[in-house]
């Protein structure tokens, strides 16, 4: 499904689509949405709180997105920045499923574009018109969060099984000691308290009046904040145990072929991910990013391989590697002098704006630090390879 990278997107064409009926399929693509599916998904959509966009397009490693549906969001809503859930088909590597961004949208939901995603890939994992269905449907209904739990511990039975059955020994956040289930907890906590969060903030909102809780801040309790940011990281430990697993097994479904050198840069990424990742449940978050952006690199990679062509790494946005691909490279004013960095097309909005960018912290000593001012190696000095593409190179010399 891969095949060849589409010609330039045209903006304007996808928009009067969007504009007009809040769904776009590319010409290439009409088969893999019927018409039942794509009537259904309008119908969910008209009845949605927050306005729910979804693009049906055939992303490509090598076309201006670099193949992922974030930066093609990203794109479209930097070319008409309309608020919504925006909902995007990742249909790289032959793996059928959704990912996007929301903008200025307020939901109960504390990611409602993964979850809904994520859930709608567990419950219909062939079928990507059925994906936009589900996810369209639970967005709508206000159900993301319950069948996101659901999906969840569907998908935690199956690593159970397939560790059962092959014997693996892959280190894994999914159960503790006693076999029992160990990542969800973390997770529906993190859920859960971000709700009650937001409850209580709105529940004193009305108490005191919104004109006088703008003029006075509110400030969590310590303890609540170290609550979220420990739910935080734990999120992100499963999801780097997921994605490192689906690598792996996408890597035995794999036959050796193509370009024998993307080939062994994938194994390469594979084995520092894992030895990153190692045996803690509670690693250093930056670890844990690091292993997500070794994972991604190691699939593109496959990807390249399978292709026959050379593997060239993308380069991550700096301020935060979770962001994703860079989308052009931005100067930044430091301490030090001016620097050009690569930044994601959020980043360099934000930037623009003069707003504060998301960017990846850590609390050290207490104190909130910048990834890149903690010291840890090899992130801190390569931005997560953008500024220095060879990570595993770097991991070899910074971790003996």
């Amino acid at each position: 499904m891969t095949g060849t990278a589409p010609g330039a997107a045209d903006l304007d064409a996808i928009w009067a689509a969007l504009e007009n009926e809040h769904v776009y399929v590319h010409p290439s693509m009409k088969g893999e949405v019927t018409a039942p599916q794509l009537a259904e998904a309008k119908a969910n959509i008209a009845r949605s709180e927050a306005p729910v966009y979804v693009v049906v397009y055939p992303l490509h490693p090598d076309d201006e997105f670099t193949g992922e549906p974030s930066d093609l969001v990203a794109t479209l809503h930097d070319h008409r920045p309309e608020p919504g859930i925006y909902l995007a088909t990742d249909v790289r590597w032959d793996r059928n499923k959704l990912d996007g961004a929301s903008w200025d949208v307020r939901t109960e939901d504390r990611d409602p574009v993964y979850q809904a995603s994520f859930a709608a890939e567990i419950e219909e994992p062939d079928d990507l018109g059925a994906q936009v269905v589900a996810a369209t449907e639970m967005i709508a209904d206000g159900t993301t969060q319950e069948r996101y739990d659901k999906a969840w511990a569907v998908y935690e039975k199956t690593l159970e099984k397939r560790e059962t059955s092959t014997g693996s020994q892959q280190p894994s956040s999914y159960a503790d000691d006693d076999g029992a289930g160990g990542a969800l907890p973390w997770v529906v906590g993190a859920v859960l308290l971000a709700t009650a969060l937001a409850l209580a903030w709105r529940a004193f909102r009305k108490e005191r009046g919104d004109a006088a809780s703008d003029r006075k801040a509110f400030t969590l309790p310590a303890s609540v904040v170290e609550r979220v940011r420990d739910a935080h990281d734990s999120a992100l430990i499963a999801r780097a145990d997921r994605e490192l697993l689906a690598l792996g097994e996408l890597i035995d479904e794999t036959e050796l072929a193509g370009d024998t050198a993307a080939w062994q840069t994938a194994l390469d990424h594979y084995d520092a991910a894992k030895r990153v990742r190692g045996e803690s449940r509670q690693p250093d978050v930056l670890d844990v990013v690091g292993a997500l952006v070794l994972v991604e690199r190691g699939g593109a990679a496959l990807a390249a391989a399978a292709a026959g062509k050379p593997y060239e790494p993308a380069r991550p946005c700096y301020l935060n590697p979770l962001h994703g691909t860079a989308a052009g490279s931005t100067p930044l004013a430091t301490e030090r002098g001016k620097v050009v960095v690569p930044l994601c097309a959020q980043c360099r909005r934000d930037l623009k704006a003069k707003r504060r960018p998301d960017i990846l912290d850590v609390v050290r000593g207490g104190k909130p630090v910048h990834y890149f001012d903690s010291g840890v190696e090899p992130w801190a000095s390569t931005g997560y390879g953008a500024l220095d593409p060879d990570l595993v190179t770097q991991l070899h010399r910074t971790r003996r």
